[in-house]
């Protein structure tokens, strides 16, 4: 009977010895994990691009709309010329101003080619040559569209629209847009940038394409 107890007594200190065995070997195995959870916590959360982190970090609305203001305000005061700056015709607040025609500018351009986008059917889409002061209707529309002034080289001021020179560097030209004799766009379009001040509509954009001068038939 002795001996039975201490054959119970043998392994049951075994299966202690087993159990504290496994034990420590669990902990071993969960320490480098808590060391790579440590090292995650006191990584940057926005990486640079291309650092190996996959996800960029989202602007909030506030950054995009800080953003849109700077691209506006850069838009703003150009005096003419390839740049990146660039009149801002269509103010919030509505100026009068005139349009001064100067005269080595006077005659020299006899019309202009105006690309009419339709936007729902690509195949509607026409190229038209119109004499400065001439009109057309958008075809299969009520929409009219007169051609007004044309400046190579677009400059604004506090008083006046008008063109620095003649020479083909920031060309515009007025548009007059109605509908059933309402207006829909008084103002200019660029022919660099066809997309920022332009008339725009559900179906329709037009776009300054080329200028014709005088003595070109």
């Amino acid at each position: 009977m002795k001996k039975n107890n201490r054959i119970y007594s043998l392994l049951l200190k075994c299966l202690i010895l087993a159990i504290f065995c496994a034990g420590l070997s669990a902990c071993s195995d969960e320490e480098p994990k808590l060391k790579l959870d440590a090292k995650l916590a006191n990584m940057p959360e926005n990486l640079p691009e291309g650092s190996g982190s996959s996800t960029a970090a989202e602007e909030t609305p506030e950054e995009q709309a800080l953003q849109m203001a700077e691209i506006e305000k850069a838009a703003e005061g150009s005096l003419g010329g390839d740049n990146k700056n660039h009149p801002e015709v269509q103010a919030q607040e509505k100026i009068e101003r005139k349009v001064v025609v100067p005269e080595n500018v006077k005659g020299k351009w006899r019309a202009v080619k105006l690309l009419v986008i339709n936007k729902q059917d690509e195949e509607k889409t026409e190229v038209k040559t119109i004499d400065l002061g001439g009109s057309f209707d958008i075809k299969g529309t009520d929409i009219k569209v007169t051609v007004g002034e044309f400046f190579p080289n677009f400059v604004m001021s506090g008083t006046s629209y008008s063109s620095m020179n003649n020479q083909i560097i920031n060309p515009a030209v007025q548009l007059r847009v109605e509908q059933n004799g309402k207006i829909l766009y008084n103002g200019w379009t660029f022919a660099k940038y066809p997309e920022l001040y332009a008339f725009e509509h559900d179906t329709y954009r037009l776009e300054l394409l080329d200028f014709i001068p005088t003595n070109v038939s």
